[in-house]
């Protein structure tokens, strides 16, 4: 079994570890994008059987295609978050430094906003999206820079390299716990909440063995190591999901892409 996350350098190299370790996985790690490139799909050319992604890429690979090289897993974490209601869900937090006269998006017309990456929902997509819903082109609005990581993104603002951040709101609650300058950072604006990033199975591979990594996963979560793991990345534990969770983030790629 061979497992690839795309959440570090976001998330902790231990979580992944201990998952891969759990289902007896070989482990491989992509940070510098939150998702395949579809035009070099490892789940299409069966490089991997299981993946952690972003749910934008899940939904391209699995439901914006008729032939797709992914389903989900079934698997996804939830957020130790006090706004989200005990669900797995998340948020796109929007932050700037704590002298900044910023109070809502709009303030940032013209600004320099820091992103993950393109494919990335929480540093990128939930931006655009939340611009357009502000009436403001998510093309022109602001200068998005794409740091590649949401760690990345922190560091840039706190430099004063950047106006203000949008990044994933578990990246940055695990960040505060250990980083006073993070900590003291101005929230302007949770965007979202969307549906956190999910386990993919590759299509083809045999439904016994998505299965038992399924319920493999779901019972580590609940035993040390991994329980620890998660509690330290400022998740409470993984859930299990089904497809129709992830439908706000099709309906939104489907209308403003």
């Amino acid at each position: 079994m061979r497992f690839v996350s795309y959440m570090t350098p976001g998330f902790p190299v231990p979580l992944f570890a201990s998952m891969a370790g759990a289902l007896g996985a070989d482990l491989h790690l992509v940070t510098d994008r939150s998702g395949p490139d579809p035009a070099a799909d490892p789940f299409a050319a069966a490089h991997y059987d299981l993946g952690w992604i972003c749910s934008t890429s899940y939904v391209g690979l699995a439901l914006g295609t008729p032939e797709p090289s992914v389903e989900l897993a079934g698997v996804a974490w939830v957020p130790d978050d006090p706004d989200n209601g005990g669900r797995p869900v998340y948020f796109g937090d929007l932050v700037v430094r704590p002298d900044s006269r910023v109070d809502r998006l709009a303030d940032l017309s013209g600004a320099r906003i820091g992103c993950n990456d393109h494919v990335s929902l929480s540093g990128h997509y939930a931006l655009r999206w939340a611009a357009a819903d502000a009436g403001l082109d998510p093309d022109s609005f602001a200068e998005l820079v794409f740091t590649g990581g949401h760690h990345r993104s922190l560091d840039l603002l706190l430099a004063g390299e950047l106006d203000a951040v949008v990044v994933d709101s578990v990246v940055r609650s695990q960040r505060t716990r250990t980083d006073r300058p993070v900590a003291d950072l101005r929230l302007v604006d949770r965007l979202g909440p969307w549906p956190t990033q999910p386990l993919v199975a590759r299509s083809g591979l045999d439904d016994s063995a998505v299965a038992r990594a399924r319920q493999g996963l779901l019972a580590a979560a609940d035993q040390p190591p991994l329980a620890a793991l998660l509690r330290a990345s400022a998740l409470t534990g993984l859930v299990e999901v089904d497809p129709d969770h992830y439908d706000p983030v099709r309906n939104r790629l489907l209308h403003l892409g």
